[in-house]
């Protein structure tokens, strides 16, 4: 059967009908794909929270009295950055620009905080401010940049 224009009845009714669904997924899709990149800011922010905190316990670890409660601070920092690691790895899958982030955290166990310190105060720093524009840093620190062997002329 068809309609006065040649078009099957049934179909004259279809189009008009898709079109807002067609639109609902398209805006859906937008807002979902927009709200990826805000996601890894809120990650890598939420992975901060926990590297503050790590850095403040180790900050006390150091001034600590006792050496029992110089060890409890610093095994209380390393849980802080532990639980960091995967928020930041969560962060990277949103937006890459938090790699160094994450890179640094995987660190935990193979080098002391007082090396990861400054390179994770950088990285934080970057992501409370990130934009487009300013990723987040990923180069050497003055700490882990190799000394220059001397050049023969």
């Amino acid at each position: 059967m068809t309609a006065a224009g040649g078009t099957p009845a049934g179909r004259r009714h279809l189009r008009p009908r898709r079109l807002p669904a067609v639109l609902a997924v398209s805006v859906g899709t937008a807002l979902l794909l927009g709200g990826c990149s805000n996601a890894g800011s809120s990650l890598a922010l939420m992975a901060c929270d926990h590297v503050s905190a790590s850095i403040r316990l180790y900050s006390q670890a150091q001034h600590a009295t006792t050496s029992t409660t110089a060890r409890a601070k610093v095994e209380q920092a390393a849980a802080q950055l532990s639980e960091a690691l995967p928020l930041a790895a969560r962060a990277t899958s949103a937006d890459p620009a938090f790699n160094p982030l994450m890179t640094t955290l995987q660190e935990i166990g193979r080098t002391s905080e007082a090396n990861l310190i400054p390179a994770l105060r950088a990285q934080c720093a970057a992501a409370k401010s990130a934009t487009p524009q300013s990723p987040v840093p990923g180069g050497p620190t003055p700490g882990t940049v190799p000394a220059r062997a001397p050049t023969h002329s």
